[in-house]
């Protein structure tokens, strides 16, 4: 047997693979990768002569494409399975060996296998895993490579050509599609491209369904609601999901004094596992969002009602958007002076829509390097599309989309900006075929955001977020001293009207520095007195003055004037 076949999967031991069984049984979704497959592997058998007497020749090559844990290599291996066929797996490890000569001798031996499989009337499936390590563009002037890709291309021309030879599949997966050889990519070599995506809710269900049918689910555990609140999981986060929970309810069932015979998985084993198995799609990029919840900003109900209205409608009402044909908001652009809750309102935004958060400041953005800053943006929105619902945040967005200085202007950051600018209209462009994705930006500085990216279409919404009012600034001390005990001569309707020009900020900072101020007079201190917050109210200035204001809120009315909501 060539070295190619050695970790091949079936030989056609299992007794239920008569065409009886179907790899539905086995991968859920990707209806559209399995129809692919059936074609390429079944079909020239089922219709040979058929296709003799049409002169139809087959396609040989199929490339498959998508996230990792997406499902790849269980489709190929559930189809192997169901046409009883003979699998040989070739891997970057496989060939890239220290010799000269080796990885190319593995490849001819292992597609002289395969043929001889097929001969016998089997089919015969060669599937190339990572054929992006295997076969890269051959201009990185690696030698061994650039021979391999060139081995391959060989070996898959005369799998083409060679009518005397048996029909063998080429099956190959990737996670980065643009890093293969584009030699390999076009008609006559892998004839067919399809994306295994990240899948949908109805195809989370499914998923779930299939890795839990063998568990026992209590009564009280929803699948659907789990498979909602897994957005952007693939199929290997849930398939772990499932296994965690399995593991929580053991333990459980292990320390309980309770005698019961069935292991059986209750509705919080599920919410303990969701909160240690993240999606995959988002490890790394998205931000923890702390629970931060409308209540829990004092003031602002008409922009919160706005922003709610905004954001969270069109992900969790999608269907109503959809029946009314009602395109949702494209990106909201919250502007006013610092310290008024921006950030907070997003997160809040983010946390009420239980969508993947993502977000980039410009200190993330700006690099050394020419082109990182644009590639990190052009991931990130690539990530968010993956992960959909989801919320873009970009903090100081008056960095990332800076105003063009046109020709002759400054160079240094002011082009690097530039080149930001263009991708992010580039993408914000991009998002009007995508579903399930808003983006939120904060600035204090409206008026040095570029123009282009304050038309409807790209910021459809621009909202101002002012200081808070006494209204406000009560609502803002009650939500900052809920864990404070304070004394009985503590009024805070008071304290609101005498902190006028304070930000929610500044009010943060007022409570804490009144606490402080009874730690200094009595570490033993029990509570909180109007003293205390007399003395810190002398200490602390606000950090904005009533001219500042009034720029700020002239912006909003004449800087953005052609922008009313």
């Amino acid at each position: 047997m060539a070295a190619g076949s050695k970790a091949g999967g079936s030989d056609g031991d299992d007794g239920d693979s008569t065409g009886a069984w179907r790899a539905e049984e086995a991968v859920a979704g990707n209806r559209m990768a399995l129809d692919a497959l059936r074609e390429l592997v079944v079909y020239p058998f089922i219709y040979a002569r058929q296709s003799r007497l049409l002169g139809l020749k087959w396609p040989r090559g199929l490339l498959l494409y998508g996230p990792p844990g997406t499902g790849k290599t269980s489709l190929v291996q559930a189809m192997v399975r169901e046409c009883n066929a003979h699998l040989t797996m070739i891997n970057p490890y496989s060939v890239h060996k220290a010799h000269a000569g080796e990885g190319e001798k593995f490849l001819r031996e292992a597609f002289s296998e395969a043929y001889s499989q097929a001969s016998q009337g089997r089919p015969a499936i060669i599937f190339i895993d990572e054929l992006d390590a295997i076969c890269p563009r051959r201009d990185n002037k690696r030698e061994q490579e650039s021979r391999i890709v060139g081995q391959l291309l060989t070996l898959m021309d005369g799998n083409k050509k060679t009518v005397k030879l048996p029909h063998v599949v080429v099956v190959a997966s990737t996670n980065r599609v643009d890093a293969i050889d584009p030699a390999l990519r076009r008609p006559g070599r892998f004839d067919s491209e399809i994306e295994v995506t990240v899948p949908s809710l109805e195809e989370r269900l499914q998923i779930l369904k299939l890795y839990t049918k063998n568990l026992h689910l209590d009564s009280t555990v929803d699948l659907q609601t789990i498979a909602a609140s897994c957005n952007g999981y693939v199929g290997a986060d849930l398939q772990a999901l499932c296994r965690e929970a399995a593991l929580l309810a053991y333990r459980r069932l292990s320390n309980s004094s309770e005698d019961e015979k069935v292991h059986t998985l209750i509705m919080a084993d599920w919410e303990s596992a969701r909160s240690q198995v993240r999606a995959s799609m988002t490890r790394g990029v998205t931000k923890e969002v702390s629970t931060v919840l409308w209540d829990d900003i004092g003031g602002l109900q008409d922009l919160k009602k706005k922003l709610q209205q905004a954001v969270e409608w069109p992900i969790k009402h999608a269907a109503a958007f959809a029946r009314l044909g009602i395109s949702p908001v494209r990106g909201v652009l919250l502007h006013g002076p610092p310290g008024c809750s921006k950030t907070t309102l997003a997160k809040a935004a983010a946390h009420a829509a239980q969508a993947s958060f993502f977000s980039l400041s410009g200190a993330e953005l700006y690099s050394k390097y020419v082109g990182e800053g644009e590639a990190l943006l052009r991931r990130t929105f690539q990530s968010a599309r993956l992960a959909a619902p989801s919320i873009l945040f970009f903090d100081e967005a008056d960095a990332i989309a800076p105003k063009r200085t046109g020709p002759g202007g400054n160079s240094g950051n002011v082009t690097v900006g530039e080149r930001l600018l263009s991708t992010l209209l580039t993408e914000m462009d991009g998002l009007e075929l995508a579903t399930g994705i808003i983006v939120l930006a904060a600035t204090n500085r409206p008026k040095a955001i570029d123009a282009a990216l304050l038309r409807p279409g790209r910021f459809d919404m621009v909202l101002y977020v002012p200081p808070p009012d006494v209204q406000g600034r009560h609502e803002i001390l009650r939500i900052h001293t809920r864990k404070m005990k304070l004394g009985e001569d503590v009024d805070l309707v008071k304290i609101a009207e005498c902190t006028e020009l304070f930000t929610g900020a500044d009010l943060e900072g007022l409570c804490r520095e009144a606490g402080m101020a009874a730690l200094r007079e009595d570490l033993s201190a029990n509570s909180i007195h109007k003293a205390h917050f007399e003395a810190a109210r002398r200490s602390l200035r606000p950090s904005l003055t009533k001219a500042e204001i009034d720029e700020y809120a002239a912006a909003a009315i004449h800087g953005l004037s052609t922008r009313k909501h």
